[in-house]
């Protein structure tokens, strides 16, 4: 009967005492993981993550279409990134584009910097801005603004062109489809031209 007594005394202290030490078990490791995971640095400061969450960059986008009189429109960029709270409009840099219109005609645009906005199908062209024509003019501006929803390039101020035997200076230039359906260049506004005839050698036979 004492045996008996003396078991069931042990097994009621074990009921007690396990628990206890399964509970120390686990703060232990609850422990030694809060040492390990809140001890180390963060990788970026609050400032950097801010500025990874507003700097949403696209790199090389591309856009394309065809304007209302036919022309193919492509304008791209090396990144661009959209503007807070204006829907279809991105700031961007390194702008290269074309257009190839119906006729067999092209004009090529390059820029430093520049502004697309779809919604109100402009691109807005600065710094270092380029035009080359397949008429063979070649024209250096400060800044151009180009439609994308018909055929339409006006700089804001003076440009500089060449062309073979031309050297030229206007204070503004339109490139626009004219009423009889051809892609004309207009230079207006004080235009000065050069021009070098083309000369030739030979002798008398």
């Amino acid at each position: 009967m004492a045996r008996f007594d003396t078991y069931s005394r042990l097994v009621a202290w074990l009921k007690i005492l396990l628990p206890l030490v399964a509970l120390g078990i686990l703060s232990t490791l609850f422990l030694v993981s809060r040492g390990r995971d809140g001890g180390g640095p963060i990788p970026f400061s609050e400032a950097e993550l801010d500025t990874l969450l507003e700097d949403q960059r696209i790199r090389a986008p591309n856009f394309a279409g065809l304007t209302d009189d036919g022309s193919a429109v492509t304008l791209g960029a090396d990144e661009a990134r959209p503007v807070p709270d204006q829907p279809g409009r991105a700031e961007a840099r390194g702008l290269a584009g074309r257009i190839d219109n119906p006729d067999g005609g092209w004009t090529a645009l390059t820029a430093a910097l520049g502004t697309i906005d779809q919604a109100q199908g402009l691109a807005r062209l600065e710094g270092d801005v380029r035009i080359v024509n397949s008429s063979g003019f070649d024209i250096r501006t400060d800044a151009a603004t180009a439609r994308l929803d018909s055929t339409r390039i006006a700089t804001d101020g003076p440009i500089d062109a060449r062309a073979p035997g031309v050297e030229l200076s206007a204070g503004r230039m339109i490139l626009h489809r004219a009423p009889d359906n051809r892609y004309v260049l207009d230079f207006i506004d004080g235009v000065r031209l050069l021009y070098s005839p083309p000369t030739t050698t030979g002798g008398a036979q």
